[in-house]
C-alpha cells in the first residue's frame, strides 16, 4: 500500500474556496496579490458566497457583521473568570469557543453572527488578561476598525486599519491546512459550527501550525535582548538540530506570496513604532537562511513583528491568527456540510501479526 506521510501531496477532496496550485494562492480565483487590497468584509463575502458584493450588499453585510459583535452576558461573566487563568490564551480561546456554542439559542447561529462573536471574544480575552475594561462595539466603525478598537482601546487610523485589514485577509484562508482540514473532518460528521471551530482552534494552537508566530518573536526578542549575533544564533540553533520557526513552507518553495506583502507592512510599522531593530534582525536572518539553505520567510515570520508593533503580547499572536482564519474555517464548514460525506480515511497496519490469546 502506498502511504504518504502527513497526506503530503494527497488530494482528498475538491473545493471552490481557495487554491495553492502551482504555489500560487488564490481566493475563489482572485490572486492573493490583488484581493489583499480589498476590504476585509469583501473577502469574507467572497469566501462564503463565491462572489464579490456590490456596494449595497457590502454595506448591508458590513453592518450585519458589526451589529453582531456582541457577546452574551453569561459568556462575559465566565470570560471574566477563566481569561485571567495562567493557561495559554489559545487554551482560553478553545474553552471560549466551546462556551459560545452553549449560549443564546445557538442552534440558529449562522456564520455572520459566529464570526462576529469570535472576534469579540478574542478581543475580550486580550483586554481581560491585560486588566483593561471591555470595549463596546461602535456601529459607526468597520469590522476591522472595531476589532482593533476593542483590542487596544484606541480608534485606529485609516492607515493602520488598511494595513491590518490586509493582514487579516492574508490569513483568512489557505486551502486544506491542518486546522481547516480538522474543521472539515468534524463538519463531515454533521456536528455543529462551534464544535468544528473548537477542533480547528485546537489544531491551530500547535507550534508547527499557528503557534509558529509566537516562536518567531521569542527568537527575535532573545537575539535583541541578549545582543546576540543573528547569524551566529541561527548557526548554533541548527547545530543543536532545532527548527528555525518562520522559514520554509511545504507548498511555497520559492517564497510565500503572503510573506512578500507582509514584509512591506512590517517594515512600515517597524519605522512608525520605533522597532527598526527587530526588522533589521529579521533581514539578517532572512538573508542568511536564503543564501545558505534557500529557505524563504513564510507567513508567520513578518506577522510576528506586525503584531508586536500593534502592541500585542506574543502569547496572543496565535489568537489573532485564529480571528482571521475563522473566516476560512466557516467557509469550509459550509462547503463540507453541502457535500454531506463523512471523512473517514484508511490506514496501513504495520504492527505485530498472528498473535493469539490463550484462555
Amino acid at each position: 500500500m502506498d502511504c504518504q506521510k502527513g497526506l503530503d501531496g494527497v488530494v482528498v477532496d475538491q473545493t471552490k474556496i481557495s487554491s495553492t496550485a502551482n504555489a500560487h494562492l488564490t481566493y475563489v480565483g482572485y490572486p492573493i496579490e490583488e484581493i489583499a487590497s480589498a476590504t476585509f468584509e469583501e473577502v469574507v463575502f467572497l469566501l462564503w458566497y463565491k462572489q464579490l458584493p456590490d456596494q449595497q450588499k457590502l454595506k448591508k453585510f458590513r453592518q450585519q457583521l458589526v451589529n453582531k459583535m456582541i457577546l452574551p452576558a453569561e459568556t462575559i461573566r465566565l470570560l471574566l473568570y477563566i481569561a485571567k487563568e495562567p493557561q495559554h490564551p489559545m487554551s482560553i480561546l478553545r474553552t471560549t469557543t466551546s462556551l459560545l456554542g452553549t449560549t443564546n439559542d445557538v442552534e440558529h447561529d449562522e456564520p455572520p453572527k459566529i464570526l462576529s462573536k469570535m472576534l469579540t471574544a478574542i478581543a475580550a480575552i486580550i483586554r481581560i488578561r491585560d486588566n483593561e475594561p471591555l470595549i463596546d462595539v461602535d456601529p459607526q466603525l468597520s469590522v476591522v476598525e472595531n476589532f482593533l478598537y476593542m483590542i487596544t482601546g484606541k480608534r485606529p487610523s485609516s492607515e493602520l486599519t488598511r494595513m491590518f485589514s490586509t493582514v487579516m485577509i492574508l490569513h483568512a484562508d489557505h486551502e486544506f491546512n491542518a486546522s481547516t482540514f480538522t474543521a472539515r473532518v468534524v463538519a463531515s460528521t454533521l456536528s455543529d459550527y462551534y464544535s468544528c471551530l473548537t477542533a480547528a482552534v485546537c489544531a491551530l494552537k500547535g507550534p508547527l501550525h499557528g503557534g509558529a508566530n509566537e516562536r518567531v518573536f521569542e527568537m527575535l526578542q532573545k537575539i535583541k535582548n541578549q545582543q546576540l549575533d543573528p547569524v551566529e544564533y541561527i548557526k548554533d540553533q541548527l547545530a543543536q538540530k532545532r527548527k528555525i520557526m518562520g522559514f520554509g513552507h511545504r507548498i511555497y518553495k520559492s517564497g510565500d506570496p503572503r510573506a512578500f506583502i507582509l514584509k512591506k507592512i512590517a517594515q512600515k510599522l517597524a519605522v512608525e513604532t520605533n522597532n527598526q531593530a527587530y526588522y533589521q534582525i529579521q533581514q539578517q536572518l532572512a538573508d542568511y537562511m536564503l543564501k545558505k539553505y534557500k529557505l524563504h520567510p513564510n507567513v508567520d515570520y513578518y506577522t510576528a513583528l506586525i503584531y508586536h508593533c500593534i502592541g500585542l503580547k506574543k502569547e496572543t499572536y496565535t489568537m489573532i491568527f485564529a480571528a482571521c482564519r475563522t473566516v476560512g474555517w466557516l467557509a469550509h464548514i459550509m462547503e463540507q456540510r453541502q457535500e454531506n460525506i463523512l471523512i473517514r480515511p484508511s490506514s496501513e497496519y504495520v504492527g505485530p501479526q498472528n498473535r493469539h490469546y490463550k484462555i
